[in-house]
């Protein structure tokens, strides 16, 4: 039964990071601008302060489900023998470590709004309105540098915690298939991660475009896997290994 718990949390809290950030002020519907344009990425955000409240509120609850489904796989890893129970463990501990990473930077973020709603009540172009704008572009450079460790472990843990949960499954199929579509997107965003870091006068959208996309295809994954948790599939069973 707890398996079954684990799994719906994991599928909601992935569908949850699927749409939310679509209502982000700034973001893909609500006054979309250059995420790379630091200032007018942060200006959107306090232009609708309290939608930006709420659309980081509820991607910290789906951060907090989606560990939570992770949690509930550690039994199985914990009890699963050879090379593929370890790859299991390393990929859960670290998939669990760059959520917690997301969740410290929607923290921040959280902050960055409230100083934008401050400047808000302040007269436009005083002194104190200025500093608290300052303050908040600031966090926000925090929440992208922070953000970026995300990026770096996150094809790292996929990879690990796919390769290492197809070992429990003898035959292909869905389940199987989508484990091992893990650590393909892992391996094209190491790459883009890599090639960022080496090529930095490349254009930063194409790359961001990229690790949103591998991001994206990993989360259908995830609702698979979660599926099979719901549904108890003998090979996410303790008894099984």
């Amino acid at each position: 039964m707890a398996i079954r718990y684990a799994g719906l949390a994991l599928m909601v809290g992935v569908l949850l990071s699927f749409v939310v950030p679509l209502f982000v002020p700034g973001y893909t519907l609500i006054n979309a601008v250059d995420q790379t344009d630091f200032r007018a990425a942060r200006d959107a955000l306090g232009d609708m302060p309290v939608l930006a409240q709420w659309t980081t509120f509820f991607t910290l609850i789906s951060l907090v489900l989606m560990i939570f489904g992770f949690v509930g796989l550690w039994p199985l890893a914990s009890r699963q023998d050879g090379l593929g129970g370890k790859l299991l463990q390393f990929g859960i501990i670290a998939t669990i470590i760059e959520w917690s990473i997301l969740f410290l930077s929607q923290g921040i973020k959280h902050f960055e709004i409230h100083l934008m709603q401050r400047s808000n009540m302040e007269a436009e172009g005083s002194a104190l309105a200025a500093e608290f704008e300052a303050a908040a572009l600031a966090l926000h450079m925090d929440v992208t540098g922070v953000s970026l460790a995300f990026v770096a472990l996150a094809p790292i843990a996929s990879s690990m915690f796919g390769l290492g949960l197809a070992q429990r499954f003898v035959s292909m199929d869905l389940l199987k298939a989508a484990c091992y579509v893990l650590p393909a997107g892992g391996l094209i965003g190491l790459l883009n991660f890599m090639f960022a870091m080496n090529a930095p006068g490349v254009g930063i959208q194409s790359l961001l475009l990229v690790n949103t996309l591998v991001l994206y295809i990993q989360g259908v994954c995830l609702i698979i896997v979660g599926l099979g948790m719901f549904q108890e599939r003998r090979e996410l069973s303790e008894e099984t290994y």
